[in-house]
């Protein structure tokens, strides 16, 4: 790792590595998102709220028992969720567990992104995953999805490339140019744990959004679970601040 880091240079690394954990995170989302609602899929995306804490907790930074207990209440919390029968019909066992899989992709981009912004510039840091995740995804449409692209743009409507023209507008620009450059800095405010209380946020805009924009109806079961792991992102979200006087390398990812 360190010889790879001397002859390409820490921000050649850097970016290569979160535009790698940013790309696996946003393919199994899409791919889990396809597969199910969209309030299942973002209420699973934050468990990152509560994977990035515990993994600190796991590479010895002191995690408050508060976490803990806020693990268990989202895991039954999402486990009622995803059994409103309001939702069975939209959603899927296989598209929750890929959503899942994309919040553990997306953790570790957060937990290694707090890392390397401490090491390279944001500017060369940002730009280096921007290029990485480009050309892993031409790279895997070309493989995976040539022959589906060729059918889609010969018998597309005018309404659905400019419907694919602007989301992939809003997520390059937006989510994955605009936001990366924010999120540096403020995750070295306020560390990777402590960033989670503002991304906790995602699930109660996706179920507005969800339900103005795609008729998306909650039963009781999904208030229940919904209200649960809003109470455990709370929970991880409010819980004790590390000692500030112990030697970062303990304390901080």
């Amino acid at each position: 790792d360190n010889v790879m880091t001397r002859m390409l240079g820490p921000s050649t690394i850097a970016g290569a590595e979160l535009g790698l954990w940013k790309t696996l995170g946003t393919t199994a989302n899409i791919y889990g998102l396809s597969l199910t609602s969209s309030d299942h899929g973002a209420f699973l995306i934050q468990l990152t709220t509560l994977i990035v804490p515990a993994a600190q907790g796991f590479m010895g930074v002191p995690i408050p028992t508060r976490i803990w207990s806020a693990i268990g209440l989202a895991l039954g919390g999402v486990f009622v969720f995803t059994q409103d029968p309001n939702q069975m019909d939209c959603a899927s066992l296989t598209g929750d567990l890929l959503c899942a899989l994309a919040a553990i992709f997306y953790a570790t981009y957060d937990l290694r992104l707090f890392k390397w912004g401490k090491l390279v510039p944001t500017d060369e840091l940002i730009t280096t995953k921007m290029v990485t995740q480009s050309l892993l995804s031409f790279g895997m449409l070309a493989v995976l999805g040539r022959d589906e692209t060729l059918d889609f743009i010969s018998q597309a409507s005018y309404h659905d490339l400019e419907l694919v023209g602007v989301v992939a507008l809003w997520s390059g620009l937006a989510v994955n140019c605009l936001a990366p450059y924010l999120q540096v800095s403020g995750q070295q405010a306020v560390g990777p744990a402590r960033a989670q209380i503002l991304y906790a946020s995602q699930p109660l805009w996706a179920a507005v959004m969800s339900f103005f924009l795609l008729g998306e109806q909650f039963g009781t079961q999904g208030y229940i679970g919904g209200s649960a792991f809003l109470g455990a992102m709370f929970l991880a979200a409010t819980a004790e601040m590390p000692d500030p006087n112990c030697p970062e390398e303990a304390c901080e990812v």
